[in-house]
């Protein structure tokens, strides 16, 4: 009997997948608000945690920095996220992308009907419907 193909859950082949996002999330609680402004993880490769630092001044005093509180942000990772890591690494990266400003119009039946209205004038425009 031959077996058929199935599909795999994205999280199936990279175990420390689920891990790293909840990392993303409690960026804040594990390293704290004033370093969270200016590092994010960018990844985890073969157990060690990649850090990116868009404060380029920052970084050299952050290696630095990292030699003595390295042990702590990794218990803390650890008991938190369940994520083992055996190491750090800083490099540049860019900031993040900023948010898009919120919708001026908070009544999001308003704003799906104007959408909706626009959508008609562009099909009318086009010929693809009669006013």
């Amino acid at each position: 009997m031959r077996r058929s193909p199935r599909l795999v859950p994205l999280g199936a082949r990279l175990p420390n997948q689920k891990a790293e996002a909840r990392l993303r999330q409690a960026w804040r609680f594990v390293v704290g608000p004033a370093l969270a402004d200016w590092t994010r993880p960018l990844r985890v490769e073969r157990e060690v945690l990649v850090l990116g630092c868009w404060e380029l001044t920052r970084i050299t005093p952050l290696r630095e920095a990292a030699i003595v509180v390295w042990p702590q942000m990794r218990d803390r990772i650890q008991c938190a996220l369940g994520l083992n890591l055996m190491g750090l690494q800083i490099v540049p990266c860019d900031p993040p992308m900023e948010a898009p400003e919120p919708t001026k119009d908070p009544d999001p039946l308003r704003r799906a009907m104007r959408l909706l209205e626009a959508r008609r004038l562009e099909r009318v425009r086009l010929g693809l419907e009669s006013e």
